[in-house]
């Protein structure tokens, strides 16, 4: 009888998968009948490639785990040692009622091995590291806004708890925060140096972020003249209701807009599609789906608003739709039109025509 004298797993594929944390990663490994191995080790993609080829040399290697804090660095690392690795959103992974109840490490990393192993697993696209980063700016500067108007209210919140009044012509929930309107929260009368001490730092975060929020704003026009840019920038910022700024959400976020062969595909990445339920003959549209990329749906129903103002077309189409919904409806109807519309002129490579209907 013959004796194996050394591993080889040549033509058989060996498949992985991980619950990456920071401090360690759970790795479940199988093979396409059943489960291998299970155990924990340092978050180190070489340390992983190292420990699958001692164990199953000459094997073919997929590796898969969730999106999450991560990134794409551990996809990059293993793609680069010409490893198999895909991203998976979280909630695309099927998972049993019990799988759902008692979620832990232990038990999500085989379930991505065994989901991996059956060929169920449907990638997220992964961007190329310079947009990714530039993705990051334009993400950083909406967190930004978002920050400026916390404080905003953080400061207009002290002013109701304390009953502290302004002026009547600035005592306005709206009121555009001028220098002017700075000036008068600093000089309010707050009774004691308590009080005067808590505004004046509130006051003090509200600049603080103001200025951060301007700095990233000019980086990112900036960025948009650049030479790799700047052409799909122009096409998108030919549609009415298109700014600078949006323009660079549009396209950090979508990245290359010939990865969506249809214009559902676009829509539903954005968040412009309902959520539905059916069972049998009955069919439920419970509203817009909760799943949507959550820095796109807002640039684009934002632009929405401002579209209907200038084209004549989009106002016809948004006059025609109130006639049967409500106006916060009807603004989704149109964010779809102006999807479609960015991708006609991202992907023609043709600036927007206004007045056209369709």
């Amino acid at each position: 009888m013959s004796k194996v004298k050394e591993l080889n797993f040549d033509g058989q594929t060996i498949f992985c998968g991980l619950d990456v944390h920071k401090k360690n990663w759970r790795v479940n490994v199988r093979s396409s009948e059943f489960e291998l191995e299970d155990y924990s080790q340092d978050p180190n993609g070489e340390l992983l490639l190292d420990h699958l080829k001692r164990r199953y040399p000459g094997a073919k290697y997929e590796v898969a785990y969730e999106a999450g804090f991560c990134g794409f660095g551990i996809q990059r690392t293993l793609e680069k040692a010409g490893v198999r690795c895909i991203v998976v959103n979280p909630a695309d992974v099927k998972s049993s009622h019990k799988e759902k109840m008692r979620k832990n490490d232990k038990i999500d990393a085989p379930k991505i091995s065994r989901e991996l192993s059956k060929g169920e697993l449907e990638p997220i696209y992964i961007p190329v590291a310079e947009m990714e980063h530039v993705r990051s700016l334009v993400r950083q500067r909406s967190r930004l806004v978002t920050d400026q108007t916390r404080c905003k209210n953080r400061i207009w919140q002290l002013l109701m708890f304390s009953g502290l009044k302004l002026e009547a012509d600035l005592d306005k929930p709206k009121q555009y925060w001028s220098s002017r309107f700075i000036e008068s929260l600093k000089k309010m009368d707050c009774s004691t140096p308590w009080l005067r001490q808590a505004l004046d730092l509130a006051i003090e975060e509200y600049l603080l972020i103001r200025k951060l929020l301007s700095l990233a704003t000019k980086q990112i026009r900036s960025l948009s003249t650049q030479p790799s840019f700047d052409a799909i920038q122009k096409l998108l910022q030919s549609i009415p209701g298109i700014g600078i700024v949006n323009a660079m959400v549009i396209m950090s976020e979508l990245q290359d807009i010939n990865r969506f062969k249809t214009l559902d595909s676009l829509c539903c990445y954005a968040g412009i599609v309902p959520d539905t339920s059916s069972t049998g003959e009955n069919e439920k549209v419970k509203g817009i789906t909760h799943r949507s990329n959550h820095y796109l749906r807002p640039a684009i129903v934002e632009s929405s608003w401002v579209i209907i103002r200038k084209d004549p077309a989009m106002l016809m189409l948004y006059k025609k739709y109130c006639v049967a919904m409500k106006e916060n409806k009807a603004i989704i109807k149109i964010a779809k039109h102006l999807l479609s519309r960015i991708r006609h002129v991202w992907s023609k490579q043709e600036k927007y025509v206004i007045g056209v209907v369709g």
